[in-house]
């Protein structure tokens, strides 16, 4: 048997077929790198305006999304204790944690809990980690909350503050809710030792107006709820996103393209990134630098597609896909 790459036997057209998997494997793997580096390329960016992850550079604040920051920030820094933000799934409500985690000082430690479907133990250990705290697998609850005070009151005679914040927090269950809100005891005869920053769908106002929750509902210093933007915003987040891709950044919105954008997406961020991607994506495969109401027509039209129906940018330049499979029948 020859040695090869795949330390197979390239024989026959299974070998012809598992040479092409691997090959169409590693594309995949690539191809949303392989597609952004064309087009950025293309429109003379350095970085892709509309990626999906909450990336700070492309930071938009409209009126909302900056009151929403200032008022966290000042509810953190007068130690109000509890506060929530909460928004529609898309409306911008992780970046706008990301900027506040920019914004505050280092006179603050923080710990960033982003994945809330925890038991009320590890919920606590993973706070307390988070803040450099020792923690051993085997300590109960009650030994993790003694140090981790203990922690928090070197850390107040230092001057220091403490901000826990808990992402996708409407999917706390209510004993963890109940953790939480025993955390908020941790204070000094004048001020809290820990601020505790909620965030989540509108289902963690539901949830939090359970009776079983009212002590801590009673605690709530700070409530912001964010809303999609409106036609004007986004237009204005659109342009922006655009402009911090790059100075030398060369592409034109047609005024109604930019309202089409509205239209289709409901002034949701998380959508106008995703057709914003797939705007760009088919400008630079039509060798254009104009934004017009045909293309957001066709990158909505892709948006919307059936997963068997979309054809990326790579398979488009390999000749693959695109049609819809077809059902044999063997009887």
């Amino acid at each position: 048997m020859k040695e090869s790459l795949l330390s197979v036997e390239w024989s026959g057209t299974g070998s012809c077929h598992i040479l092409l998997f691997y090959t169409l494997v590693t594309l995949y793997c690539v191809k949303d790198e392989w597609e952004a580096a064309m087009y950025l390329e293309f429109f003379s960016m350095n970085h892709s305006p509309f990626g999906v992850t909450p990336d700070t550079r492309f930071l938009y604040l409209s009126p909302q999304h900056e009151d929403a920051l200032a008022t966290l920030l000042y509810g953190i820094r007068e130690r109000r204790g509890f506060m929530i933000l909460t928004g529609e799934v898309g409306t911008g409500k992780s970046t706008t944690i990301r900027a506040l985690l920019n914004e505050l000082k280092n006179d603050v430690e923080t710990s960033l809990v982003l994945n809330p479907l925890l038991s009320t133990d590890e919920l606590v250990k993973t706070i307390s980690r988070d803040f450099g705290c020792a923690v051993a697998e085997t300590d109960n609850v009650q030994t993790v909350l003694e140090h981790l005070n203990l922690f928090l009151l070197e850390n107040d005679q230092k001057g220091r503050n403490a901000v826990v914040i808990i992402d996708e927090s409407q999917n706390l269950s209510l004993e963890s809710l109940e953790m939480v809100r025993l955390l908020s005891n941790l204070e000094t005869e004048t001020h809290k030792l820990i601020q505790i920053v909620l965030v989540g769908q509108p289902e963690l106002e539901t949830k939090l107006a359970d009776p079983a929750l009212r002590q801590l509902r009673q605690r709530i210093q700070i409530a912001h709820r964010l809303h999609p933007l409106n036609c004007e915003e986004t237009k204005n987040y659109v342009i922006h996103r655009v402009k911090q891709s790059g100075p030398k950044c060369c592409i034109v919105f047609q005024s109604t393209a930019l309202k089409k954008i509205y239209e289709y997406t409901s002034g949701f961020p998380r959508l106008i990134n995703t057709l914003g991607e797939l705007m760009l994506v088919t400008a630079f495969t039509k060798e254009t630098h104009v934004i017009t109401n045909a293309i957001v027509d066709q990158a909505f039209k892709e948006m919307l597609d059936k997963s068997w129906q979309k054809v990326p940018l790579w398979k488009k330049v390999l000749g693959i896909g695109g049609k819809e499979p077809r059902h044999v029948n063997n009887t």
